[in-house]
C-alpha cells in the first residue's frame, strides 16, 4: 500500500548541486526523490558521524605525533647547536696552539739568528 506523501519540502540548489544530486541518483539506480528520503532517514548519517568520530581521533593521534616529532627536531636542533659550538671551541683552541707553537719557532730562530751574529769588527777583520 502507497504511503499519503502530500506534504513536501522545497530545497534551493546551484545548477552545479542539482546535477550533483542526480548524478548521485543515478548511481544508486534510483530517481532524486526516493534517494533524498533514503540519504535523510537512512542509518548512513550515523555511520557518517561514527567515521567522523574515528577521523577526528586519528587527527588528534597525528597532531600528537607531530608535536612529538616537533620535540625531537628541537632537541637533535640543540644537540648539533652543542656539537658545533664544542667543535669551534675545539678549532679555536688548535689555532691558539698553532699561534703559540709558531711564535715559539719564531723565537727559537731569532735566538739562533743572535748567537750566530757576530759583532761587527770581528765580521770586519774576521776574528
Amino acid at each position: 500500500m502507497k504511503k499519503d506523501r502530500t506534504k513536501s519540502v522545497l530545497i534551493r540548489l546551484t545548477e552545479e548541486e542539482k546535477n550533483k544530486l542526480q548524478e548521485m541518483a543515478e548511481e544508486e539506480e534510483m530517481k532524486v526523490e526516493p534517494f533524498v528520503r533514503k540519504a535523510i532517514f537512512s542509518n548512513d548519517i550515523k555511520k557518517l558521524s561514527n567515521k567522523n568520530d574515528a577521523l577526528q581521533e586519528e587527527i588528534k593521534v597525528l597532531k600528537q605525533e607531530i608535536r612529538t616529532l616537533k620535540d625531537e627536531k628541537s632537541a637533535d636542533r640543540e644537540n648539533w647547536s652543542e656539537l658545533t659550538s664544542r667543535m669551534f671551541k675545539i678549532l679555536d683552541e688548535i689555532k691558539e696552539e698553532k699561534d703559540e707553537i709558531k711564535k715559539e719557532k719564531e723565537k727559537e730562530i731569532l735566538v739562533i739568528e743572535t748567537k750566530e751574529k757576530k759583532p761587527f769588527w770581528k765580521k770586519f777583520f774576521g776574528r
